[in-house]
């Protein structure tokens, strides 16, 4: 059998056995989320307003959505990465 089937057969296991409450964890994390939320649309906007101000950008909706919408959804996924890690560290030590 190939080396990663194994891998993968080996952390589908260790799921399996975890248990996660979601639900439970976006509660007692709620105001986390929310200020990584907020922090990540205020860099967001603070970048295009730096680029703007440079002249590196239009001021056109065209212009700034792209870079906005990009800057938002690279600081979103770190910061779903690590609470995701965080939630799955939780629910394998209950």
């Amino acid at each position: 059998m190939h080396k990663g089937y194994n891998v993968a057969k080996n952390v589908e296991r260790i799921v399996y056995f975890m248990k996660v409450d979601v639900d439970k964890f976006v509660q007692e994390h709620q105001e986390e989320i929310i200020t990584l939320v907020n922090n990540s649309l205020n860099r967001a906007g603070d970048l295009v307003a730096k680029k703007v101000q440079a002249g590196e950008l239009g001021t056109t909706i065209q212009d700034v959505l792209p870079i906005m919408l990009y800057e938002i959804l690279l600081t979103n996924t770190v910061a779903t990465l690590r609470l995701a890690a965080e939630m799955v560290n939780e629910g394998s030590e209950a």
